[in-house]
């Protein structure tokens, strides 16, 4: 199974961008509830797994909080590894966005 890895640094308490994944994930059901099912998300310290089906698409990966940055890992059904860069590139831009627009790094 393809993998995407982005790390974006912030400068925000480790809380507050625990915080905004958080409040994003409850977004999202709500703005793309006919798009999105099966969302689920669990919290142990400050890293996350997460799973969802996206128009019939089972996608999952962690969210991993550190002083400075968080680390995105996520994992792609072969079928959309084509879009793989897209899917990076935005995944980055919305994260970069949501945590204050600052500089993000791929790994």
């Amino acid at each position: 199974m393809p993998s995407i890895q982005v790390t974006v640094h912030h400068k925000l308490t480790e809380h507050e961008a625990m915080s905004r994944i958080k409040n994003l994930v409850t977004q999202l059901k709500h703005d793309h509830g006919d798009k999105v099912a099966n969302m689920k998300e669990e919290w142990h310290l400050k890293s996350s797994k997460f799973s969802f089906t996206f128009h019939g698409f089972d996608l999952s990966g962690t969210i991993d909080l550190h002083p400075g940055t968080v680390e995105i890992h996520g994992k792609l059904p072969l079928a959309v590894s084509l879009f793989r860069g897209k899917i990076k590139d935005v995944i980055k831009k919305k994260a970069n966005e949501l945590l204050e627009g600052h500089k993000t790094t791929d790994q």
